[in-house]
């Protein structure tokens, strides 16, 4: 059997969130599982390629964001010989995600629900922490472990050398196919150009073939993506402070700053495609990570 990408079709979005399933001697292995209001749908998904819960071996997560990790409690749940691997900072929110949802819960408030889902504790003994430069290997598949920070400060992306493909988690941009041209995305509390930058720098001496984005899927023009992902990082980063030293409110600043993204994309794709993206795309909440790296650059020493 084939590897295979699964369509979450996250609150109705086509090709938006992916889960990516491995196929090796081991079992089948899951790059990321979504959240935990899409779990009927990656239920849904293996079993159209002959698959249950209990037949999966591991889950790599690139990060433990919900759209990308708040399922996994669900199928640790549901399948308790199941090993996690994630990077270190990530791997305590995990086994007690307490922080991780009071966090969440004041950014999206009564929206968490339908959002997300529910997000259970893992038991900590199907946690495998990782940190970066080791390599994890199921059969005769392996994977070297890359930390990447910059999106997140527990990202990490996998490189299967035998076919040069890297899992990129979100640090190689988002690229969804309504509107295939790759962007940042900048949440609070973690974004940090410098990281970030240097996780892309790190990610194309690697030398990869092509790149797998949990938004959403394959890409064989590396260099065109990580360019582009460039920019957008330079561009972002620069609004964002030209908006913080110009008057207003913060929320008056968000909105300054999600109309200048859509803005840009006029033109980089059919007006219909733009339309669409910035109607379910909250570039307001990047702008809120943005200002926090800004702020704490500029805070005292």
């Amino acid at each position: 059997m084939n590897d295979s990408t699964i369509d979450l079709m996250h609150v109705g979005r086509e090709r938006y969130v992916a889960a990516h399933v491995l196929m090796t001697a081991a079992g089948p292995v899951l790059v990321d599982c979504g959240p935990g209001s899409t779990i009927e749908n990656l239920r849904a998904g293996l079993a159209a390629i002959g698959l249950r819960v209990p037949d999966l071996h591991a889950v790599l997560l690139t990060h433990i964001h919900f759209d990308h990790a708040g399922a996994v409690g669900h199928l640790v749940a549901e399948h308790p010989g199941l090993t996690v691997y994630v990077h270190e900072r990530g791997a305590p929110h995990l086994i007690d995600p307490t922080k991780l949802l009071a966090s969440a819960t004041q950014v999206f408030g009564d929206k968490m629900e339908y959002l997300w889902g529910t997000l259970l504790p893992s038991p900590a003994d199907r946690i495998h922490a990782i940190r970066g430069g080791e390599t994890v290997s199921f059969g005769d598949r392996h994977f070297e472990v890359l930390y990447t920070p910059g999106h997140a400060n527990h990202h990490v992306a996998f490189l299967e050398r035998a076919d040069d493909t890297a899992y990129v988690g979100d640090v190689g941009g988002i690229r969804a196919p309504l509107l295939p041209w790759t962007l940042p995305v900048t949440p609070p509390p973690d974004f940090d150009l410098e990281k970030w930058l240097t996780s892309v720098d790190l990610i194309e001496a690697w030398r990869p073939r092509r790149l797998f984005s949990t938004h959403f899927g394959f890409y064989d023009d590396v260099a065109h993506q990580l360019t582009l992902l460039r920019q957008g990082l330079e561009d972002w980063t620069t609004t964002a402070k030209r908006l913080l030293d110009g008057p207003g409110t913060d929320a008056e600043r968000a909105a300054a700053f999600d109309r200048h993204v859509i803005a840009s994309l006029e033109g980089k794709g059919p007006a219909e495609a733009v339309a669409k993206t910035a109607a379910f795309s909250d570039y307001k909440a990047s702008w809120y990570g943005l200002a926090r790296y800004h702020r704490k650059k500029g805070a005292p020493a």
